[in-house]
């Protein structure tokens, strides 16, 4: 049962479709940013960001510019970007520390907790005038952050955030644990504007199919940094796919790419080797082979909906897509780290992460160019449909929602599109 109808699941067959208006009508789009934007929980930012009390950053989160900062008492906030008298863009800067916010046009001034210390005059104005805090800044309805990631909802019924993330939780688990010193967000940011519907940008990142044919060249080199024969790494190439609930889901593999906090491969040189050998030992010895292992050695590419991603691959990101048209988006990516790591396997860790997904990486090139030809496609072709049937078994009655497969296969994309059909469908509110 579809409740967009757009959404097509035919179970005796083993398909999985989804119309691509689903991508291109703008009767769509405006249902998501009522339906999907206003009441997810979506990412704005990272503890790390905020080192210091009066730090603040400016986000667009969807349709609304934030300030995200921390308060002259360690108070963490999310308010709109907005002058509570005419509206007006508070802060332009991207990031900095402020003792207050201070209105350009007429000089009204607001504290880092919000509150509005003066109006810029003298007479005027009654002294009761903000007694019962009216014009303070007004703060997002909810703000929750779980192991550091802090997330914003505008719809002040919904779910609690880790309730929300659901079975997701053990993965970003997996992913903090990996340091005792906790995570930081690295110096610098990754934007992208791309002629292609945000969710053609979010699915990519936990399909694990196209890999081996769009990103060959990758895997060649991968090859050649890992000293690993083609069959070891066919072999490697394995795993599972995932999903967690309320549509999270991804896919893990052990695929020898190397990863910077326990994996050494001869490409990283002889010098990295120890260093990386010790983290691995202790990783092993504090959570045991299996759990060790995943941290150390495994890779993973997980999706909070609705546009959250997380990639614990060779190196560590988190990323969002976010709609501004049906046929286009703006994404971004934020480099992360261990605090305090050995500056030589910092050094590896950009590295690794600007070879792959960097502006000339062997990733970005690749996907965006797909992006764009999905994009017209769909412009360009008659009423389609797009298929992520592959994995699907004829007659299986399992829950789509929290079933799992191989990694290769598409269960993970229609975990997604579930979830995202009851929303836009009027079936899920994700409410208390």
């Amino acid at each position: 049962m579809s409740f967009t109808g757009y959404v097509h699941a035919e179970r005796d067959k083993a398909r999985f479709r989804v119309d691509k208006r689903a991508f291109t009508d703008a009767q769509v789009f405006e249902s998501e940013r009522a339906l999907v934007f206003n009441r997810t929980w979506l990412y704005l930012g990272h503890e790390s960001e905020l080192r210091q009390p009066g730090s603040f950053l400016t986000r667009q989160v969807a349709d609304y510019s934030l300030l995200f900062n921390k308060d002259k008492d360690g108070v963490v906030h999310a308010f709109h970007n907005l002058c509570m008298h005419r509206g007006t863009m508070l802060s332009t800067e991207k990031c900095g520390t402020a003792k207050v916010f201070t209105c350009p046009y007429h000089g009204w001034t607001y504290g880092t907790n919000g509150s509005l210390l003066s109006q810029g005059a003298r007479t005027g104005y009654d002294a009761g005038f903000n007694a019962d805090g009216f014009y303070n800044l007004r703060p997002v309805p909810r703000l929750e952050q779980y192991r550091g990631f802090y997330f914003i909802n505008m719809n002040p019924k919904a779910v609690g955030l880790q309730k929300y993330l659901a079975g997701a939780t053990e993965w970003i688990d997996l992913i903090v644990d990996q340091t005792d010193e906790g995570l930081e967000v690295t110096p610098g940011e990754q934007e992208f504007r791309v002629n292609c519907n945000w969710k053609v940008i979010t699915e990519n990142q936990i399909d694990s199919y196209h890999g081996p044919s769009l990103h060959s060249s990758y895997f060649q080199y991968a090859l050649k940094r890992s000293g690993e024969t083609p069959e070891q790494l066919s072999a490697n190439y394995s795993g599972g796919s995932f999903a967690f609930g309320n549509g999270h889901a991804g896919f893990e593999v052990g695929i020898r790419t190397g990863k910077p906090i326990a994996d050494w491969i001869p490409a990283f040189g002889p010098e990295s080797k120890p260093i990386i050998e010790r983290k691995k030992a202790e990783l092993l010895e504090k959570w045991g082979v299996e759990r060790g292992t995943r941290m150390s050695a495994r890779t993973r590419n997980l999706l909070i909906f609705p546009n959250t991603i997380l990639n614990d691959v060779m190196s560590l990101s988190v990323r969002t897509a976010w709609p501004e048209t049906p046929n286009s988006s703006r994404a971004n990516i934020w480099s992360l780290a261990p605090m305090g790591e050995h500056p030589l396997i910092r050094k590896i860790r950009l590295q690794n992460h600007l070879t792959f997904v960097g502006p000339g990486g062997f990733a970005h090139p690749d996907d965006y160019e797909i992006f764009d030809r999905i994009s017209m496609g769909d412009r360009m072709s008659p009423s389609i449909m797009h298929d992520y049937s592959k994995g699907m078994k004829a007659g299986c009655t399992d829950d789509v929602l929290v079933a799992t497969g191989d990694q290769a296969d598409e269960g993970q994309q229609r975990a997604w599109w579930t979830q995202w059909d009851r929303i836009v469908g009027g079936a899920e509110t994700l409410e208390e």
